[in-house]
């Protein structure tokens, strides 16, 4: 519970300073695409698709819980390392995101005084893995699940697995999006990015041996 705690207030935290510690003033820019792609049915998909749906993946990704409420064993070294995964998760979704704000800061201020904006951020954990914080989330919540892993309740784990699949796809809707939005430099710099760096595990670097042969797609690219 002191994990689901620390898990809690990290990302409230993380909300709030991003919104400007104000509630509710954006809605999720994934609801509102759907709106209007979906403008007739919206209604109906927002209530299966957005709010009924929740609900069990809610309850899926805490079964872990479930498990050690009614569970009497002993701390054992499994549980270690389930803890260790836990924070482990915590810290570096926590990195990845001031690492984010000040990247976004930074161009804030930049464009205050008229000076050019940093393109892309590849740097600190950011350098690694495209999405360093879904890696950090999904670390806590494997972590988690592993907890009931050591209890023998295997089934608990189901929710865990379906929250990663649901990430795996918001993961392509953002890259879509970026791809999408951005300007054509700055698309072409992502592509360039996309091709030598992990999408969410940290790793090293790969090799640029790809990325030349994209330049016809980066010249097919609509102009601003």
């Amino acid at each position: 519970m002191a994990l689901i705690w620390l898990w809690a207030f990290r990302l409230t935290h993380s909300y709030f300073r991003r919104e400007e510690w104000k509630f509710g003033q954006r809605e999720d820019w994934r609801y509102t695409k759907m709106a209007k792609e979906n403008p007739r049915s919206w209604w109906l998909l927002s209530f299966f698709a957005v709010g009924l749906a929740q609900q069990p993946m809610l309850c899926g990704i805490t079964l872990p819980l479930y498990s050690t409420n009614f569970s009497s064993t002993p701390f054992s070294f499994c549980d270690l390392a389930a803890t260790a995964l836990c924070l482990s998760g915590l810290t570096i979704a926590g990195f990845a995101d001031n690492q984010l704000r000040n990247f976004m800061l930074e161009n804030e201020r930049r464009g205050q005084q008229g000076e050019q904006k940093i393109k892309i951020l590849e740097t600190g954990l950011w350098k690694f893995s495209r999405h360093p914080n879904y890696f950090g989330e999904q670390l806590w919540w494997w972590g988690l699940a592993l907890f009931s892993v050591n209890l023998g309740d295997y089934w608990a784990v189901l929710g865990t697995a379906f929250n990663s699949i649901i990430l795996a796809a918001v993961t392509v809707m953002t890259e879509k999006r970026i791809l999408d939005n951005w300007t054509a430099e700055r698309r072409s710099l992502y592509v360039e990015y996309r091709e030598r760096t992990s999408v969410w595990i940290p790793l090293p670097r790969f090799g640029a041996k790809n990325v030349l042969l994209k330049k016809e797609a980066y010249q097919a690219l609509p102009a601003e």
